[in-house]
């Protein structure tokens, strides 16, 4: 596993961003991980989840989540979604704990994976 640029010099958020890292990769084996300079995009030629800093302040130490889902999902977990092209939706949460990562995010995270198909890799 290698750090991603976001993270660097923050602890926390490096430490969380690995037991998440290490938890989608188990759900999703056949993914690749991209690096870039804001975020982490998990992708089997197409990118299905992203991992990146929260903008608001408040949530300092966490990383916020982003999945593309086929259909708006109705969670209070859901911090916000938006319909990005049609049938493809946006869903962003914080993620504080590595635990936060349940069986309903990982849902979320196998149903995007599934979305895109085994034939796009």
């Amino acid at each position: 596993m290698s750090q991603p640029l976001f993270c660097l010099g923050k602890l926390e958020e490096t430490a969380l961003f690995e037991a998440i890292e290490e938890r989608i990769l188990a759900l999703c084996a056949e993914a690749s991980v991209k690096h870039d300079r804001t975020q982490t995009a998990f992708l089997r030629k197409v990118q299905f989840a992203w991992l990146s800093l929260p903008r608001r302040k408040v949530d300092n130490g966490a990383l916020m989540l982003s999945i593309s889902l086929p259909s708006r999902v109705e969670s209070p977990r859901i911090l916000y979604a938006a319909e990005v092209a049609p049938g493809r939706w946006m869903h962003h949460l914080i993620l504080r704990t590595p635990q936060e990562l349940d069986a309903e995010v990982s849902a979320w995270i196998e149903a995007a994976w599934a979305m895109i198909g085994p034939g796009r890799k």
